[in-house]
């Protein structure tokens, strides 16, 4: 399509040159015509009068009729106005050209007509000439760019079969690479094309190797928790089996043994259950507008109703709306205040507080209790993390409370802020977004429907 568009645009080319060529060869045989007929005319004038050609030897002129030329100012009325004038026999004669250009406007006008249409028809029959002459060069010009185009292809699918070829070994090198891999090992082919991709596949490993384990942990930490508490329940009952008939003191002892642990059991799969969930992504969250000092006014007071071993203080408590699941929340803040008063002494103080700071609200449980070394204090919130095992176990604590709490806290796009002491005590500040002024409205009255 291009090469016959290039054909025909050099056929055009060629016909406009050779048609004003042939135009400037007509204007000039009509110039030199129109010179010959002048000549004629004034020849055959002039013999009219001397009876045969009279020689150049007399004086010939042409002059303008200034009378005929009066009045008028354009080029056809210069010429009717001219007059041809000789001197023979002492006489002037003159003959007026206007008769001249009347034979040449009664005439002229056919021939230049004709001659139009001829130089018309010359155009149209030259222009198919122009392209009939060109033919052979069309042809070339198709099979020189289908051969280019035949090439191109050629080329391109060459080139497709050696990045194929290139991209499959690469594949297969790299297949055999994670073929071998062993659990812990990382990824390399020495190929600096599959760079990218082998950094993704090592970070894919290594957050499933990670999380692998951190699922054999949980799942060797939960069956230690649960063997225990499955022990004790077993010697008891084999005690009760030989001596709790008869022996009031051992039964007593046995029941009540077996209530605590049972209680114990159940509360280790409840918490086992909501991480379950949460790192399956079905537990299910409720957000509304609350405000963390009515609900750390509403924990203080139940605390003061259900242990009265320790001093529990009101420390400042502003106004903090946020946007969160109350019922989460509260399981977070009860977390919180449950290790408190585990590691709190009998008679020791645990305060609460809440407000609001910057663009963020906060609630906070600080107590007086053991306290925790700064080595202990980054792995609090990790499953089954005691700083004082013994100690943890005697108080009944699972060790998933604080995961619990973080996993809420974290899902709300809160952190927490540790400060400990060993003997002196603890403070744990849960930070969350404060739900800006403009909202807190509406969301309030929609939360008080």
């Amino acid at each position: 399509m291009n090469s016959n568009r290039r054909v025909n645009s050099i056929a055009r080319r060629i016909q406009r040159s050779w048609q004003w060529k042939r135009l400037r060869q007509l204007v000039f045989i009509d110039l030199l015509a129109l010179l010959a007929c002048l000549a004629a005319w004034l020849y055959a004038g002039e013999t009219a009068v001397t009876g045969a050609f009279a020689g150049w030897d007399i004086p010939r002129s042409m002059v303008l009729d200034e009378a005929a030329l009066s009045g008028a100012a354009g080029a056809r009325e210069a010429l009717y106005a001219l007059r041809y004038s000789f001197t023979w026999q002492g006489e002037v004669h003159e003959l007026a050209l206007a008769g001249f250009w009347r034979l040449v406007g009664l005439f002229g006008g056919p021939v230049l007509g004709v001659e139009g249409v001829l130089w018309v028809l010359g155009f149209f029959a030259s222009a198919r000439g122009a392209r009939r002459l060109l033919k052979p060069l069309d042809r070339i010009a198709e099979t020189a760019q289908r051969l280019t185009d035949e090439n191109n292809l050629r080329r391109a699918a060459e080139r497709e079969q050696a990045r194929r070829g290139l991209d499959e070994e690469k594949f297969h090198s790299l297949e055999h690479a994670i073929e071998q891999i062993d659990i812990g090992d990382r990824l390399s082919t020495g190929d600096k094309d599959l760079q990218g991709l082998e950094d993704a596949i090592n970070d894919l490993l290594g957050r499933m190797h990670a999380a692998y384990r951190q699922q054999a942990q949980f799942v060797s930490d939960a069956s230690h928790e649960l063997r225990t508490p499955i022990a004790v329940i077993q010697g008891y009952v084999k005690m009760l089996d030989r001596w709790g008939k008869d022996d009031e003191t051992v039964l007593e002892e046995s029941i009540a043994a077996i209530k605590t642990e049972t209680e114990h059991m159940k509360t280790l799969v409840e918490q086992l259950l909501f991480l379950a969930r949460g790192d399956s992504g079905r537990q299910q969250m409720n957000p509304e507008a609350m405000d963390l000092a009515a609900l750390m006014g509403e924990v203080l007071e139940e605390y003061r109703m259900i242990d009265q071993a320790h001093e529990w203080r009101q420390g400042r408590l502003e106004p903090a709306m946020v946007n969160a699941d109350p019922a989460l929340i509260k399981q977070a803040a009860r977390v919180l205040v449950d290790n408190a008063a585990r590691y709190t002494p009998e008679g020791g103080s645990i305060r609460l507080s809440a407000g609001r700071e910057g663009e963020c609200a906060w609630f906070e449980v600080q107590d007086g209790g053991i306290g925790i070394s700064a080595e202990d204090v980054p792995r609090i919130f990790d499953r089954f993390f005691r700083a004082d095992p013994a100690r943890a176990r005697q108080n009944g604590g699972t060790g998933l409370g604080l995961s619990i709490a973080r996993w809420i806290v974290e899902r709300h796009g809160g952190h927490f802020e540790v400060v400990s002491r060993p003997e002196l005590g603890t403070r744990i500040r849960v930070v969350l977004p404060l739900l800006s002024d403009r909202a807190q409205p509406e969301r309030t009255a929609d939360a008080a429907r």
